[in-house]
């Protein structure tokens, strides 16, 4: 009698887990909703960035779509931003024709478009100075969370003699320098050689190597057309030209990644504009210029140690957040002096901070496998606005 009724109970077991099987093939499987991935380009100021944004937003998207698990994972959205009004599009791809054909609206027609959207993080592409700054509070503004530095980062480091400023506060070193300012200091007291530079440009657009003091006036002409502040410094003799960069781990600590070098001729030896974009006649950029380069460089134990120190120094003391890049010049006695920074990445495949990161040879900062990470971890930044708690005190709000 009980081997027959425990034979029943298995019976019955077996009928209600098939039934129960049966049941779960037949529910309707809840979908996997992907993340919206707003690709944001364009230039609100000038046709030249607005070209390279464009050319650097498009090779992100083709790059990054060939990878299965950001199709999984992410729906892609696109803005561009326009340097004429109406200043805003939503093309439906990048191709050509998609980005011709988009309507153009105001700013208010826009932000109520990005809201509509319903975007979970966005992909920044702007490297025009309002790009980098307005576009991005604007982000911030629509609770639209961004890979990438925040605005205040963005603005201090966009402008040379500040970030130059802070970077020297914080013990790293920096060639001597001074700021300029058109109608009210443009006196150089530093000797040749000596390098001025726009405050607030990119590209090396407005860099004059002066190496006799006849050659000044010049100089201070050239790059007074691009910017009412320049920074003057000391000319650091080549002995190399160094990019370093770092990245931030899932607990938001620095891991500093390989450098790359930029060889360059004895007879040459700054980069100049050409040396990184190719220009047509009307000087806007046409292609991506060839360099000389070797990633990752061979450095020394010592000069790694110096680098690594002055990148978490730098990373740190600038406000960064998700990756930060450095211009680095060693000088033939082996002394670095830290340049600048540009906190800008595509995520294009020839983007530096992406060939750094291959550099190292970790699978977790493969090319696809970053902007997965970097994509859903700032997409985790967006505000509940239902749980938002008030503060009672402050200027500022606190996380």
């Amino acid at each position: 009698h009980h081997s027959s009724s425990s034979a029943s109970t298995s019976a019955m077991a077996s009928v209600n887990e098939e039934m129960k099987s049966k049941e779960r093939a037949q529910a309707p499987s809840i979908p996997h909703r992907r993340l919206r991935v707003l690709h944001l380009f364009g230039s609100a100021v000038s046709d030249y960035y607005s070209i390279v944004s464009t050319k650097y937003a498009c090779e992100c998207d083709e790059g990054t779509r060939a990878d299965k698990g950001v199709v999984e994972d992410f729906e892609y959205v696109y803005a561009c931003v326009h340097p004429k009004a109406p200043k805003w599009s939503f093309p439906e791809s990048l191709s050509e024709e998609a980005r011709a054909k988009a309507p153009r609206v105001d700013e208010a027609t826009a932000i109520s478009k990005l809201k509509a959207l319903q975007i979970d993080v966005c992909v920044p592409h702007m490297f025009c100075y309002p790009g980098m700054t307005t576009y991005r509070s604007l982000l911030d503004f629509l609770n639209i969370p961004f890979v990438g530095c925040p605005p205040d980062a963005m603005a201090l480091t966009t402008h040379k003699g500040q970030s130059r400023g802070v970077m020297e506060h914080a013990g790293i070193r920096v060639p001597k320098g001074e700021l300029l300012t058109l109608g009210d200091n443009e006196k150089v007291t530093i000797s040749p050689p000596l390098i001025l530079k726009p405050c607030r440009e990119d590209n090396s657009m407005g860099v004059n190597l002066v190496m006799k003091t006849s050659d000044i006036q010049a100089g201070l002409e050239s790059a007074f057309k691009f910017d009412n502040q320049i920074l003057c410094e000391e000319f650091v003799p080549l002995g190399r030209e160094l990019r370093i960069g770092a990245i931030e781990d899932e607990n938001g600590n620095i891991r500093v990644l390989p450098c790359m070098e930029y060889h360059l001729p004895k007879e040459k030896p700054i980069r100049a504009s050409t040396d990184k974009l190719t220009e047509d006649k009307k000087g806007l950029p046409s292609g991506f210029a060839k360099t000389v380069t070797s990633c990752p460089a061979k450095v020394d134990s010592d000069l790694q140690k110096k680098l690594e120190s002055m990148v978490a120094k730098a990373h740190k003391a600038l406000g960064c957040r998700d990756y930060s890049l450095y211009d680095v010049r060693v000088s033939p006695e082996g002394e670095a002096y830290f340049l600048e920074a540009g906190l800008y990445c595509s995520f294009s495949p020839r983007s530096i901070v992406v060939n750094l990161c291959r550099a190292t040879g970790d699978p977790d900062l493969s090319y696809h496998s970053l902007f997965r990470m970097l994509v859903k971890r700032a997409a985790a930044r967006k505000e509940d606005p239902a749980n938002a708690e008030t503060q009672t005190l402050g200027m500022m709000k606190r996380r």
